[in-house]
């Protein structure tokens, strides 16, 4: 009875162990590298639909653009493109920004979203006053800051108006113009530190000193109310610089409450922000601005257009410290419910200041996951509770300790004092450090070594990352030799580019197309006039378009001409008139065309360059793949694919 556990423990291994294979068994060999079933699983899963068409591509159909794709890459190695300088950098940087998500607390990054949610929900109101402090100050230098910030709290507490105290004592500069006021703002807006005060005080509640990387903040919350969600307007603006003389701004002023006037008596106010408005980034868009909500737009701007109850409601001229505005209500959406921004608030989480809550997280765990034990006698630092300062040991000191001695232990590797100030020199150099400091360096080092331990880890941790890294790589791989080998090459070849063009000149032919003028005339009279003109024999003898334009168009532009050659679906008018295609064309404008049709012809090598180049490119690709086949053993192994055609059928 005894022998029965055992048999079932080895059975269970065998059939893991089996099942493992068969995930990891080989599906593909090009010469010596093998691709497994999983691997080629995971990118037929992400790519199987043709995004063109929608229709799911057949694995056989896959399997020969996947073979293509491996052969590309494993060529790329071959020639040693991943040994170049720029290219290992490149591959760093995409890596650091892969590892970043697992290098926090996925428990605390949900925790940390579902909070801000919860915080997106409410705008809040304050002022502030900010007593400046490096991040790296000395004790002495936070001590010295705390006070002062404590002693101003007081002042206000003591009944001095806040917006007086700030402006007398706070190193924001904004404060002159504000007076500490940042209006309204919600989540991700300031530094994490900053909001969590905010969200946890009342209103009128002035708060006690709040450490940010900026120094201390004094925090007067003094309003908060339901989210106003999201808002698109349009508007026209006339700016009114500090530089401006007041007649030149009493005329911006005139002018805005003219066209007020005119919108109110129904002119259209896309054409009068294409006209008159000064901010040029929108008036092109008839004054259109992108969606956004409380705290993007500056604070007098914001509350006009949320005041806007109705779409297609226009306000009145508003002033704000760039000039005059006139602002039209588009569109507004209210808040998205969690389950639809929970991904776009993770997103957020991770490269915000809050993000260092996740990662604290997590080193707290990975200390318990990896054994981390610490020789407390060996720590370079500690907090001297009677005169509150920092000292360094005395080992520092004196400089008698054993550069080999440990420092910690993670994950049965052991860190020395060698291994830390070797950490010193490359953080601070030569430079003087203060016991505080050397502190501070020794919790970093403990942190960054953690981290460092656990990216070392992520491979075998977490398949995802691992194949994500590895479609990177081969992706950069990919373009470096397809840029090389197509791209660049199909561009710089012209000698190979005009051959091609020359073997496949009838590929490259005009369609029928159509030389002339297009008459545009909004006045029937006129019409008339310049009909009769354009339909005399002698017409572009003793008058032409020239003279047509100088005659009837002296006091209003009634006339417009375009000549050219056009092709079918380049003006609907030509469309309708020539080729008798159905249009949408305007029945108030009268249209005269004049002209005759051009038989097809072939391209010239200039007119067809563009296409040429891209004919160009699929043809060395396909000769370049056709070479990539014969230079390379490719065996395919069929128990496998009829295993994974078999498996996706059910």
């Amino acid at each position: 009875m005894k022998k029965i556990p055992g048999l079932l423990i080895l059975f269970l291994i065998c059939f893991f162990v089996q099942a493992q294979n068969q995930t990891d068994e080989a599906l593909i060999k090009i010469d010596n590298e093998e691709i497994t079933k999983d691997e080629f699983l995971r990118f037929y899963e992400k790519n199987k639909v043709n995004l063109s068409t929608g229709e799911t591509i057949s694995v056989d159909e896959y399997l020969d653009l996947f073979v293509n794709f491996k052969l590309k890459v494993i060529e790329a190695k071959n020639r040693g493109l991943d040994t170049s300088q720029a290219f290992i950098n490149e591959f760093k940087g995409y890596k650091e920004q892969l590892a970043k998500p697992y290098l926090l607390d996925p428990e605390t990054v949900d925790s940390l979203a579902k909070e801000a949610y919860e915080r997106m929900q409410i705008e809040v109101r304050a002022s502030h006053i900010l007593v400046r402090i490096p991040v790296d100050a000395t004790p002495e230098d936070t001590i010295f800051a705390y006070k002062k910030a404590r002693d101003i709290r007081s002042r206000i507490l003591r009944g001095e108006p806040f917006h007086v105290v700030a402006k007398g004592t706070s190193d924001d500069p904004s404060v002159k113009n504000n007076g500490g006021d940042l209006g309204y703002f919600t989540v991700f807006q300031m530094v994490y530190p900053f909001e969590n005060a905010v969200y946890h005080s009342e209103v009128n509640e002035v708060t006690r000193p709040v450490r940010t990387r900026f120094g201390y903040h004094i925090i007067k919350v003094t309003d908060k109310r339901k989210s106003q969600g999201e808002i698109k307007v349009a508007h026209i603006m006339l700016a009114v610089p500090k530089s401006l003389s007041p007649k030149d701004a009493n005329e911006k002023k005139e002018l805005i409450n003219e066209l007020y006037h005119r919108l109110m008596q129904g002119d259209d106010f896309n054409d009068l922000a294409r006209k008159y408005s000064e901010d040029r980034g929108s008036a092109n868009l008839g004054g259109e601005l992108p969606w956004f909500g409380v705290g993007q737009m500056i604070h007098d701007f914001e509350m006009a257009a949320f005041e806007l109850e109705k779409n297609g409601e226009i306000s009145k001229p508003v002033k704000t410290n760039y000039g005059w505005h006139i602002i039209k209500r588009i569109d507004r959406k209210k808040p998205k419910s969690f389950q639809n921004i929970k991904e776009d608030l993770k997103r957020k989480v991770i490269h915000d200041s809050r993000a260092s809550v996740a990662r604290e997280a997590l080193i707290e765990k990975l200390k318990d996951e990896y054994h981390f034990q610490v020789k407390e006698s060996n720590i370079p630092g500690y907090f001297d509770t009677t005169e509150n300062v920092f000292r360094l040991n005395h080992q520092y000191i004196e400089s008698k300790f054993n550069i080999r001695d440990t420092l910690f232990i993670l994950a049965n590797q052991v860190y020395t004092i060698n291994d830390f100030e070797g950490f010193v020199r490359r953080r601070k150099g030569r430079l003087q450090i203060s016991p505080y400091q050397y502190y501070r360096l020794y919790n970093d080092f403990v942190d960054h070594t953690i981290i460092k331990f656990e990216e070392s880890k992520l491979e075998q941790k977490y398949p995802d990352y691992k194949y994500l890294l590895k479609e990177y790589y081969e992706g950069m791989l990919l373009f470096e030799l397809t840029d090389q080998e197509i791209w660049s090459k199909a561009i710089k070849d012209t000698v190979g580019l005009q051959n091609y063009y020359n073997r496949n000149k009838s590929d490259y032919m005009w369609d029928e197309r159509w030389k002339g003028s297009v008459y545009y005339c909004d006045n029937k009279e006129v019409y008339q006039k310049v009909k009769k003109e354009v339909n005399k024999r002698s017409f572009g003898r003793r008058v032409k378009n020239s003279d047509l334009l100088n005659n009837y168009n002296e006091e209003n532009e009634v006339l417009k001409i375009e000549t050219g050659l056009f092709n079918k679906g380049e003006n609907k008018f030509i469309d309708q008139m020539v080729w008798d295609e159905k249009s949408d064309a305007n029945d108030k404008i009268f249209i005269i065309v004049k002209g005759e049709r051009v038989k097809p012809t072939i391209k010239s090598f200039n007119e067809a360059r563009g296409q040429v180049i891209s004919d160009y490119q699929e043809y060395l690709e396909k000769q370049w793949v056709n070479n990539l086949h014969n230079k390379y053993n490719i065996q395919i192994n069929n128990k496998v694919l009829t295993s994974i055609k078999k498996n996706i059928k059910n």
